[in-house]
């Protein structure tokens, strides 16, 4: 029975691990995708900025050469607001990548902290499975020396060593008995 809950405690340290490992994995894969998703933003910003500035030149340069000034500086003013706006969408966009990484940043130190407990509750359990492991041990060598016990009364008994004398227990020592103990306080039986 003991070695039962042994068992039990063994397993579910196990499986412990087993979820350990699927949470660092699956933190894992989620940082990846922020790190990957927050490139892509960058990358499209990149782009963004580009584009504008290529087609504010391109018009620019069409609308110069055409014959109307005033044309061109009615242009002018709608590709100015047009750039304002695509400057604050940029901005906002740059905004989001750099909170999407920090919520990235955050998923790491939360991930090793959960990585950290899981180890230091394996190592609990595996202490308490070690110490109930020993306690077993202990327990199963003094049975182990209770019955050796009994087997040697027996086995004096059964030879004529050890026998009852009326009311009174009587052992047979022989002629030069043998001491034994610290102070010498026990006599030796004959097999």
């Amino acid at each position: 029975m003991k070695t039962d809950n042994i068992e039990e405690v063994q397993q579910l340290l196990v499986k412990l691990a087993h979820i350990a490992s699927q949470i660092e994995a699956r933190s894992t894969d989620i940082t990846r995708r922020i790190e990957v998703a927050s490139g892509a933003m960058h990358q499209g910003l990149q782009r963004l900025d580009g584009g504008v500035d290529r087609f504010t030149r391109e018009a620019m340069e069409a609308i110069s050469h055409g014959s109307q000034a005033a044309v061109s500086e009615g242009a002018r003013d709608a590709l100015d607001g047009f750039n304002l706006k695509l400057a604050q969408a940029a901005g906002r966009a740059q905004g989001a990548a750099d909170a999407l990484g920090e919520q990235g940043r955050a998923l790491t130190v939360a991930q090793q902290g959960l990585v950290w407990k899981g180890l230091v509750a394996l190592t609990i359990g595996s202490l308490l499975a070690a110490g109930g492991s020993a306690y077993v041990a202990w327990a199963s060598m003094r049975e182990v020396r209770q019955a050796e016990f009994g087997t040697a009364i027996l086995r004096a008994t059964r030879s004529g060593a050890l026998t009852s004398c009326g009311e009174a227990l009587c052992v047979k020592v022989g002629q030069k008995s043998r001491r034994a103990g610290a102070r010498g306080e026990y006599v030796v039986v004959e097999d």
